[in-house]
């Protein structure tokens, strides 16, 4: 039987997620308005604004396992 995760313990991740969150999405958010202001992008821009956009993913996927997992402690399915 796996050991239980303590409710600190998911406290902890989901703070840890949504920073990641925030953080990518400033800078995606950042990285398409400077784009905009230029009129073009360059490389490097480019590609930072497409990580962030898959960190955000990334990190959304996260945060969410983690409400779903703290559902089924409550409910007795561990798993």
């Amino acid at each position: 039987m796996p050991p239980t995760k303590s409710s600190d313990d998911i406290t902890r991740r989901r703070g840890q997620a949504k920073l990641g969150m925030a953080v990518s999405l400033g800078a995606l958010v950042a990285t398409g308005l400077a784009s905009g202001m230029r009129g073009s992008w360059t490389p490097g821009a480019r590609t930072l604004h497409v990580c962030a956009g898959v960190a955000l993913v990334g990190f959304s996927y996260w945060h969410v396992t983690l409400y779903e997992q703290n559902a089924r402690m409550r409910r007795g399915h561990i798993a």
